[in-house]
């Protein structure tokens, strides 16, 4: 039997993820047979483009060390083989007691500060999370089984053509192209052009010579055109606006020191411009906890199931009781001396009450501090309508709220809230296999929801933007902030309902936001070529099509490629953009890599003994 060969694009977290389910399940599946495995990726392999190690180490990671793992655990259900290895902070202790002892790698020396002050509350910085990654990979392939091959190619790949029985990978600066049996597209974000809202407003910028900077990755942005004092009006007050936040502050020479109360302060450099910071909630988002989860965990799910959610018309009743289910689980087993009655039966009228009017009157007698109450609306549009007399009115309740949202977040006596995030995650992993079996989900709807209250920045970065908007170097906004362009003024005017009357002007507009996943514009090039052939479609929401199940490229006519895959972000169905995931939690990204790495394999045992296509002598750089 000849060997078989595999290709996957893309060696970030998830290509990795990928890769590694591949190795583990080659012994069931594909038992003997010699397997090449390509991965190609013109970024180092490991981390990627968007975690790689040259990048500023004033990045952070927005997950705490110890909920950060490529490795399947106990409580993963997978059908392929349990793989456990160390969370980051877990490899963290590793590493820095080797370097104590004098053997790690040099390559490592340079972290040895941050490995040592690395604890599982820590966020680490991006180039340490690079070089977890980086390791990740390469442990991966040292266990590879003896009849795999693994093959790196710091490359791009510009195309993917058909063989007579094989597929023909094009790489960019390489002839002739790789023949493998199967392809599997795991990019993560890609860029894209800009949208047509985006290019009228790059066209309306330069009439006026004004400053637009375009939807992008903030640690790649050019910003040298926003200047010391000037405003600057930001759309997003996300992670992305984070980022941004620290590249202006502490990337000019800005810094952060507690006066004598206790306070972070900001000193300024005087090279920072003054940020307005616009979005439709007008809030930031919601700080990660500051502390590990303890103790008894809610059972997830237990309102949105499979079953419910799918037969449910609107599934976000569902959604808000699985979150309010948890958090008040969380509540009366954790917390009960805040409680009027007893978990069983508070649990038991909770899960029979048939409309919010219901809940509302038992979490009424059972919850005496509405501190303690699940207000789903309240947590998702805080300004709640709110009008004030005027900007500095308005400055003082943001700093208000982000000190409460601080404080609250890293306060183990509301620990309700981490159980609600843990629902939100249940939730995820449910819509997922909603997605798989075919199932409508409002999915950016969701996203938009996740990303806010379970996926915000790390403390420490909340309290400095606290620190920066108390120096008025960032100023709110409200909700519903609107930014319009102003031919007649030659720039760029904003306003909200929260102030009336508020009208700011600005020379600068930053979209503070990651491009959204969009075949059609897509700056890839080996899915620009294949749209263009009509080898891959997008779904509604402009994604690359998938078929449910197998995850085979779905093209225009809507049949399924047998030996193209296709996974991750931007992919219909895809399993998340950060290929990590918390230990432990029975991640969605490895249920759907696991089933995935098998299907591959399963494709390559048919794969018969002899192809017309001849098989290439590999020359990439093995691992």
């Amino acid at each position: 039997m000849r060997p078989v060969a595999v290709c996957i694009v893309g060696a970030g977290p998830g290509g990795s993820s990928v890769l590694e389910r591949l190795l583990a399940n080659v012994p069931e599946v594909l038992g003997d047979r010699p397997l090449h495995v390509h991965v190609v990726d013109p970024y180092p392999p490991g981390a990627g483009r968007v975690w790689r190690r040259a990048q500023s180490p004033l990045l952070w990671a927005n997950s705490l060390a110890s909920d950060i793992t490529l490795f399947t655990d106990e409580l993963s259900t997978i059908e392929g083989p349990i793989r456990p290895g160390p969370s980051l902070a877990e490899w963290a202790h590793d590493r820095s007691t080797e370097l104590l002892e004098g053997e790690s790698s040099p390559e490592l020396a340079s972290f040895a500060a941050e490995l040592r002050a690395c604890g599982p509350t820590s966020f680490p910085t991006r180039p340490l999370l690079s070089a977890y990654l980086a390791w990740f990979f390469r442990a991966t392939v040292a266990g590879a089984p003896a009849n795999v091959r693994v093959l790196v190619h710091q490359a791009a790949v510009v195309d993917v053509t058909d063989g007579a029985r094989r597929q023909f990978v094009h790489l960019s600066g390489r002839r002739p192209p790789l023949r493998v049996d199967a392809v599997i597209l795991a990019q993560g974000h890609l860029d894209a052009e800009p949208t047509s809202a985006e290019r009228e407003q790059i066209r309306f910028a330069r009439r006026h010579g004004l400053v637009y900077i375009p939807t992008g990755y903030t640690a790649d942005l050019d910003l040298a055109g926003l200047r010391s004092g000037e405003p600057v009006l930001v759309r997003g007050i996300g992670l992305a606006f984070v980022d941004l936040m620290v590249r202006l502050s502490h990337g000019r020479g800005g810094s952060f020191a507690r006066d004598a109360d206790g306070v972070l302060r900001y000193r300024p450099s005087g090279r920072e411009p003054v940020l307005f910071a616009a979005s439709r909630r007008g809030v930031p988002y919601r700080s990660k906890t500051g502390y590990e989860w303890s103790g008894e965990r809610p059972p997830l799910p237990r309102f949105f199931t499979f079953e419910a959610a799918r037969d449910a018309v609107d599934m976000w009743p569902l959604i808000t009781k699985e979150l309010a289910g948890a958090h008040y689980h969380r509540l009366f087993t954790a917390h009960g001396e805040r409680t009027a009655m007893g978990w069983s039966e508070f649990s038991a009228a909770f899960e029979a009450a048939g409309s919010d009017a219901a809940v509302a009157e038992l979490v009424g007698r059972a919850v005496p501090d509405p501190a303690d109450r699940f207000d789903v609306a309240l947590l998702d549009r805080p300004v709640g309508g709110r009008r004030f007399a005027n900007a500095g009115a308005l400055q003082e309740w943001m700093h208000e709220h982000i000190a409460a949202d601080l404080a609250r977040r890293h306060d183990r006596g509301y620990s309700q809230d981490l159980a609600a995030i843990h629902a939100l995650l249940s939730v995820y992993g449910v819509v997922l296999r909603l997605q798989d079996a075919g199932h409508p989900v409002d999915v950016p709807r969701l996203l938009a929801f996740f990303s806010y209250l379970a996926s915000g920045p790390p403390g420490p970065r909340l309290e400095e933007l606290l620190a920066l908007a108390r120096a008025g170097v960032v100023r709110f906004l409200g909700e519903d902030a609107v930014i319009t362009a102003d031919d007649a003024a030659g720039g760029w005017r904003a306003s909200s309902p929260t102030v009336p009357g508020l009208d700011v002007s600005a020379r600068a507009l930053v979209e503070a936001r990651l491009p959204e996943p969009a075949l059609r514009r897509t700056r890839d090039a080996l899915l620009r070529r294949l749209a263009a052939r009509g080898g891959v479609t997008a779904d509604p929401a402009g994604r690359v099509s998938a078929r449910a199940g197998d995850r085979r490229l779905v093209d225009a006519r809507g049949d399924a490629h047998p030996s193209r895959f296709a996974v991750g972000h931007g992919v219909a169905g895809g399993a998340g953009s950060a290929g990590f995931s918390r230990p432990r939690f029975d991640a969605p990204s490895f249920r759907v890599n696991d089933a995935l790495a098998r299907g591959v394999l399963n494709h390559l045992r048919d794969v018969g003994p002899a192809s017309s296509d001849r098989l290439e002598l590999v020359t990439g750089a093995t691992q």
